[in-house]
């Protein structure tokens, strides 16, 4: 039998399994080395009764300005805003569009600013319900303030399903 192979392969073994085992260990240690030097500190929100999000930042410093930031008026009707937004989508998703459409009202309440999200879901949901008039209301709200091309598209051509079924519904009412 020849042993030629058997090193050959024994070498190859080692150069692709214990080599790259080996540095990564090695990788691994520094960069925990490294965060013990920086001081590497957790923050979490404080209402975090949903799903929590961890904010790593390095130092005392950073931690306390992330700590102000996420306590600020503005990050506090952000997060309200996001809040009512999602909760109006999960109302929709399990068909419960009273409830979705009163989510949606309340984040275009929070932020006058910022309405498109809220506004496409209670398109969504008057759409679902049979009330294409306020649904054709809040596309023609989105046409006049939207500027990208391809949402512009996208919204004319809701405008123009919403208004056939409009005219349909229309016609069988008369």
């Amino acid at each position: 039998m020849n042993n030629q192979p058997l090193i050959k392969n024994v070498s190859v073994l080692v150069l692709f399994l214990f080599i790259p085992a080996f540095l990564l260990a090695g990788c691994s240690a520094k960069a925990q080395d490294q965060s013990k030097d920086q001081g590497l500190t957790a923050t979490l929100p404080s209402n975090a009764n949903r799903d929590t999000t961890v904010y790593i930042v390095p130092g005392k410093k950073e931690a306390e300005g992330v700590k102000s930031m996420m306590e600020s008026d503005r990050f506090n009707k952000i997060s309200t805003w996001g809040r009512y937004i999602n909760q109006g989508i999960g109302y929709e998703q399990a068909g419960k569009y009273e409830q979705a459409e009163v989510e949606f009202k309340k984040a275009i309440e929070v932020d006058k600013n910022d309405q498109g999200v809220p506004r496409r879901g209670l398109a969504r949901v008057y759409e679902a319900t049979g009330q294409y008039q306020l649904a054709l209301e809040q596309i023609n709200w989105l046409i006049q303030r939207t500027s990208r091309k391809d949402v512009l598209d996208e919204l004319i051509v809701r405008k123009q399903n919403l208004e056939k079924l409009l005219a349909t519904k229309n016609r069988t009412n008369v």
